[in-house]
């Protein structure tokens, strides 16, 4: 072997073993593996593919690859680009070359059009080496402003470990979908900065634990009890996702599902106002074990997540009656705006399960913006191009519908199952608006008890569903048995779906 040829492996075998004892001993007492380590996790035949900017601050055995690993490897056959911080190198802490390798990875994932994995373990930046320099063109600022252009170009999922505070707590946020181990936590400023601003006392888990994030602010999307659980999860993602914008999802073979279709119209209860299990009614529409839902622990009366349907990728988006009965709140508003626009940036046809009162009413709800927060779920409805399958389940009053891309919303098909109601508020509600001052003249109980029950009879004839399908308010009535058949067909009939909206720059809602 040549002195040269010696050297370059020596050096790399160096590099490899990452930072000094030290950092190792801190990583195995937090219960974390080594950055290299836990990369085979990931990566097919446990290996990545490429590593560039290996000797990255090569001179330096304290900062090996300047505390970064980035690279390439392959998920399911599949070529992904990865940055992962090395928590044994500083703390996985931002330098100089640490900044620029990731800048890199990001513009090689834009030039290739491929996915990029973030793994994420990093105290935050060097404030001695790059305290100046975060507006610098190749600083940390760049990093965030590629984040940016690449939402909705190519993939970015990210899976936080540890502790991350001040500018590494953006790049969680930036993901598409982000993975928050257990024990993490992410803030915009460490407990002891909190204390020294605002003179608040506040642990990490308080401040943005993943229970926090996951239940609270929304921002987790999945949480992983283990390392092993964080890289099946990532795995099971890129399962539905293309490479980029301009592809479509890989197609699976079909699986029967979970629970039989013949059962689906007993999981509906005759009562509209008595709550059931809407994970049960998706479990007897979609390729078996195939549902991977989304924020879970976030705004539970709207469930949301990626599925199958013989197959096909799909986008489910169902309101949960076990929860709040269905009803739409601004943090459901929310949920379900950022999950549609995901799915439409990646060519992910949209399956709408309805069964909503509507939207919340209410000072709590007005001060937390319902209206405002309301609009960016109907616009993200709207705006989606992809093929959008209404099925009207059982509730669907208000404008709830509008959001749940009802037939005003130029969905390519509207469903209705016999269940289904469709009114412009329930039965209760519309005879106390309309009638109120007519029933409270009749003195005695027994009559009023009597006429409110006429008047009940009255209105829901107005909405009856066989009324209302002969009238083509849908466009067709179903058995609720056949309907992972006709969601399916009508996948297959518009897959090749094609349609412009009006020229513009860009919306105004955000």
């Amino acid at each position: 072997m040549g002195d040269r040829q010696d050297r370059v492996r020596s050096t790399q075998a160096k590099v490899k073993k990452g930072g000094p004892e030290k950092g190792h001993k801190k990583q195995s007492d937090a219960d974390k593996l080594f950055v290299r380590d836990r990369l085979k996790l990931f990566f097919d035949q446990g290996e990545i593919r490429t590593e560039y900017g290996m000797l990255a601050r090569n001179w330096s055995e304290e900062l090996a690859a300047d505390g970064v690993v980035c690279g390439s490897g392959e998920i399911a056959g599949r070529s992904v680009f990865f940055t992962a911080s090395d928590y044994t190198v500083k703390a996985g802490s931002i330098g100089q070359y640490h900044g620029e390798k990731l800048i890199r990875a990001q513009e090689a994932a834009i030039r290739a059009r491929r996915p990029i994995l973030y793994l994420i373990d990093s105290s935050g930046a060097r404030i001695d080496e790059t305290g100046g320099h975060h507006v610098d063109k190749r600083g940390a600022g760049q990093l965030f402003y590629y984040h940016s252009i690449m939402s909705g170009s190519v993939p970015q999922v990210g899976v936080l470990y540890g502790t991350c505070f001040a500018g590494t707590a953006y790049t969680p946020v930036f993901c598409d979908l982000l993975i928050m181990m257990h024990d993490s936590s992410m803030a915009i400023a460490s407990p002891r900065m909190v204390e020294m601003v605002i003179g608040q006392k506040t642990s990490p888990d308080e401040l943005g634990g993943a229970k926090m994030h996951a239940e609270v602010s929304g921002s987790a999307h999945f949480i992983a009890e283990s390392e092993s659980h964080a890289a099946e999860i990532v795995k099971k993602i890129f399962s539905y996702l293309p490479d980029n914008s301009e592809e479509k999802p890989a197609r699976y073979p079909a699986e029967d599902p979970e629970v039989s279709p013949e059962t689906l119209d007993d999981i509906i209860p005759p009562d509209a106002n008595k709550p059931y299990s809407i994970q049960k009614l998706i479990s007897a529409v979609v390729d078996r074990g195939s549902f991977l839902e989304v924020k879970e622990h976030y705004a539970k009366e709207l469930t949301v997540g990626f599925a199958r349907i013989k197959g096909q990728v799909v986008g489910i988006v169902a309101n949960n009656p076990l929860y709040k009965g269905g009803a739409i709140f601004p943090e459901s508003s929310d949920k379900g705006a950022e999950f549609v626009w995901l799915c439409d940036a990646y060519q992910i046809p949209l399956v709408y399960l309805v069964d909503t009162p509507g939207f919340m009413v209410g000072t709590q709800v007005e001060r937390s913006a319902i209206l405002k927060r309301g609009r960016k779920f109907i616009y993200a409805t709207s705006s989606a191009t992809v093929p959008r399958i209404c099925v009207i389940v059982r509730k669907s009053y208000g404008a709830g519908i509008y959001a749940m891309s009802g037939p005003a919303y130029d969905p390519d098909i509207t469903l209705a199952l016999p269940s289904a109601e469709i009114a412009v508020m329930g039965p209760e509600a519309a005879i106390n608006a309309v009638y109120f001052n007519q029933l409270a003249q009749i003195a005695d109980p027994e009559e009023r008890s009597k006429v409110t029950d006429e008047l009940r009879e009255q209105y829901k004839q107005g909405y009856d569903i066989f009324k209302l399908a002969g009238e083509m308010v849908v466009d067709e009535l179903i058995d609720p048995s056949q309907m992972r058949n006709e969601i399916s067909s009508y996948l297959e009939l518009f897959a090749k779906k094609s349609i412009q909206l009006p020229p513009k720059r860009h919306s105004t809602i955000i």
